[in-house]
């Protein structure tokens, strides 16, 4: 048990992230993919008619920087990861505990 909670841990040091698809999406990755960062499901819909792909959750754990920004930077290829090349962000929390995270939708134009 101690050995799970340690591994745990220390993955969680590296910056903890999750993915999870959505819609029953499959993941095609996109290589050398150049990410397009939207504030919001507003912004991100007015280009067009959106597929949202994955939810992805992350921190900026082991970074020196806890800002949202670093949050996003950290995570922001795991969009290309489910196949998308977009993505919004649907929270973001500054870090009152000292660690900012993130949650980002990553989608493609339908």
């Amino acid at each position: 048990m101690k050995a799970a909670v340690l591994l745990v841990m220390l993955t969680c040091l590296g910056g903890c992230a999750s993915v999870q698809p959505l819609g029953g999406s499959t993941a095609h990755p996109i290589q050398n993919c150049n990410v397009k960062v939207f504030s919001s499901l507003e912004s991100a819909s007015a280009g067009g008619v959106i597929v949202e792909m994955c939810l992805i959750t992350g921190t900026s754990s082991g970074s020196f920087s806890h800002t949202v920004a670093t949050a996003i930077q950290k995570h922001k290829d795991k969009a290309c990861e489910c196949g998308a090349d977009n993505f919004y962000i649907q929270a973001q929390d500054a870090g009152t505990l000292g660690t900012a995270s993130v949650t980002l939708v990553a989608f493609k134009y339908k």
